[in-house]
């Protein structure tokens, strides 16, 4: 496999990530109509952070279902209240190895992973265009678009060390539609300052005083509302089965994009935020959660389980 350097890359890529099936020529055959398989029970999530998994090296799609068998405790637990049918490990699996070969290629070792398991909702039936927040930022930022690189920015500490943090991201889609990405990415951006920049004008000051703001919930929906109807004509692009896609985070540099429409079927999403060892420790620390790896999952009865590295 041919790994692109991250400098090289725009704001957001569709990397294929499985071989095309070979068809035969002589035999054309019809579209399958046979059910998805596997079965999505709740809406939950399973998130694990640490190093990157340890995963059997072959890709033959007929390996035997306990590939899954290193995986930490609380993925089995997840997937045993979330998953009917097959293993899931059998969509994920090629996914995981590509995303471990691009990661490693450039540099990186470790990631925070979040696998999404959705059931039919409307919740998305009005798109909710964003750019993610870029994840390992402190705050001392002021000007993504000053960064020397499209892929990273370089602060400096007050001993004049240089600190480059990840600013991009791998999502894959294992069951339902991709997610959505306006192909002119500069204009949409624009279009999503100009909006915020509108509602945060015409709306009334507020002072945040907790993490759960109602002010701030009521700006964002204003925000959603508004860049709903300003990018209801924007080309979009989603991927495909056996696709991925590498985008880019923050203000400055970010893909503008949006869960699709999801009441239709289920949906499962795969969602890699790459980094340095000491960027996630960090980021989990602010959270509470010293102990490193950790993996949890979420949305299961009992609410929340998790195990420590």
């Amino acid at each position: 496999m041919t790994i692109t350097s991250i400098p090289h890359l725009p704001d957001f890529k569709l990397l294929p990530y499985k071989l095309p099936q070979i068809t035969s020529t002589t035999t054309e055959t019809p579209p399958s109509s046979s059910p998805p398989p596997i079965k999505i029970l709740r809406t939950s999530s399973w998130t694990y952070c640490g190093p990157l998994l340890d995963f059997p090296l072959s890709k033959n799609d007929d390996d035997d279902e306990s590939d899954d068998s290193s995986l930490p405790p609380s993925y089995h637990t997840w997937h045993r209240a979330t998953i009917r049918g097959e293993p899931l490990i059998k969509l994920l699996k090629p996914f995981l190895l590509f995303a471990h070969e691009f990661i490693k290629s450039n540099g990186l070792k470790h990631y925070w992973i979040t696998i999404r398991a959705s059931l039919p909702t409307n919740d998305f039936n009005t798109p909710r265009w964003h750019v993610d927040d870029d994840f390992f930022d402190r705050g001392s930022a002021a000007n993504l678009n000053n960064s020397n690189s499209n892929h990273h920015h370089t602060n400096h500490t007050s001993n004049n060390t240089k600190i480059t943090r990840t600013q991009w991201k791998l999502a894959t889609t294992l069951l339902g539609p991709g997610t959505m990405f306006a192909t002119n990415t500069t204009s949409a951006r624009q279009t999503l300052k100009a909006v915020k920049q509108a509602v945060k004008t015409s709306s009334p000051s507020h002072t945040c005083t907790s993490v759960i703001c109602l002010g701030c919930a009521n700006l964002a929906e204003c925000v959603r509302k508004a860049l709903a109807d300003e990018l209801k004509h924007v080309e979009v692009v989603q991927s495909k089965d056996g696709e991925c896609c590498f985008f880019k985070v923050g203000d400055g540099i970010g893909a503008v994009h949006s869960e699709p429409r999801m009441d239709g079927g289920e949906r499962v999403f795969v969602n890699i935020v790459p980094g340095r060892e000491e960027e996630l420790r960090e980021v989990m620390g602010k959270w509470g959660m010293e102990e490193w790896p950790r993996a949890w999952c979420l949305g299961v009865p009992g609410g929340f389980w998790e195990e420590e590295g």
